[in-house]
């Protein structure tokens, strides 16, 4: 009887979790609409993510991503912008030269991730299902999504954005890879460490 209390509790806050994350992706993409006029596409937008852990080092990265340097996006299936933004993540990355570390999906279930990642032709990338969020939340301290984490070789996160599209976020890779530092000197090219 208290193993089933305590599984359906996991349960209840594992989904809490999950749509927490959602929604504050969701009003970040809202406060960025109103703020540019509101018109029926999302604004161009890259914002820091205030937790994230820049500086950490993520000492294991579970199976199925890529190896650092480079970018780690994450989406939420419970996302709006990340339900639009998803068909788009294969053919940016393979047209802007970045390399991929993957595309975890924060999720309630793994069948939902699953789901998710068939539906939006995210099988052939290097990704995670990432049920309630756990490795995003305690490995990166990204509690928002859609997002970006830039990982140097090392797999320490160098810088940690929400993005409202792969125009925003290709600007942010450009500002990374800036040697006068307007990001921190951080690059994502390929063949180049992010430093």
């Amino acid at each position: 009887m208290i193993t089933a209390l305590m599984v359906t509790l996991l349960v209840l806050l594992s989904l809490a979790v999950v749509i927490l994350f959602a929604m504050l992706g969701e009003l970040n993409a809202r406060i960025s609409e109103s703020s540019a006029g509101g018109g029926t596409r999302r604004p161009e937008s890259v914002q820091p993510l205030p937790d994230a852990k820049l500086g950490a080092t993520v000492i294991e990265f579970p199976d199925g991503l890529a190896r650092p340097p480079g970018v780690l996006l994450v989406l939420s299936t419970t996302c709006g912008a990340c339900q639009e933004l998803a068909p788009e993540a294969r053919g940016f990355f393979a047209s802007s030269g970045v390399d991929l570390v993957g595309v975890v999906v924060s999720c309630a279930s793994a069948a939902s991730g699953r789901e998710f990642v068939a539906q939006y032709g995210l099988a052939d990338l290097p990704g995670y299902v990432d049920v309630s969020g756990q490795f995003s939340m305690s490995a990166l301290g990204v509690g928002m999504s859609p997002a970006a984490v830039a990982l140097s070789p090392e797999g320490v996160v160098r810088s940690a954005v929400v993005f409202s599209s792969f125009n925003a976020l290709s600007s942010w890779i450009a500002a990374l890879d800036d040697p006068s530092g307007a990001a921190g000197g951080v690059s994502v090219a390929p063949g180049k460490d992010l430093v």
